[in-house]
């Protein structure tokens, strides 16, 4: 019996199994991906805990150094991160000061189609309040797909 026979071949593209949700579409296809479509990583957490700092480190290459003189975020700043054809997302770079609880903000939008939220705590920060920050964060992500999964009014 050979490796194959016994495995699954896995040198032919589409011999994964359909459940892997690997999609069906050709290659040129998932590599001009929409934004809608790219995955969504939301970066959060208090005011000046350097989230646009690390954003700007490790997707743009600044020196960390030039990062002390960057402004202060005041608006979502959207991202597109596309480094290949393989990785292809978007990062949201949220101000600090944003109340999710807020009627005017629309936390069904931003955290139905999140697949990660990074929450930065800075270590010279008073980490109570970070904490308590962040609480408020993932129970609302929760709660916003918990309602959007289940059909469940919330």
């Amino acid at each position: 019996m050979s490796y194959d026979d016994r495995y699954g071949s896995y040198n032919v593209v589409d011999s994964f199994p359909e459940d892997y949700d690997y999609g069906h579409g050709d290659v040129e296809d998932s590599a001009v991906a929409s934004p809608e479509n790219k995955p969504r990583i939301l970066l959060m957490g208090l005011r000046r805990s350097g989230k646009s700092s690390i954003q700007k480190v490790v997707f743009h290459k600044m020196s960390p150094n030039e990062t002390l003189f960057l402004e202060s975020t005041s608006k979502i700043i959207k991202d597109d991160i596309n480094n290949s054809s393989f990785v292809q997302f978007q990062i949201w770079d949220f101000p600090g000061q944003i109340d999710f609880f807020d009627p005017t903000f629309d936390s069904e939008n931003i955290f139905s189609g999140c697949g990660a939220l990074i929450f930065v705590i800075d270590s010279q920060d008073d980490y109570r309040e970070a904490l308590i920050k962040l609480h408020q964060t993932v129970t609302r992500a929760y709660q916003v797909c918990l309602c959007s999964s289940s059909q469940v009014k919330c």
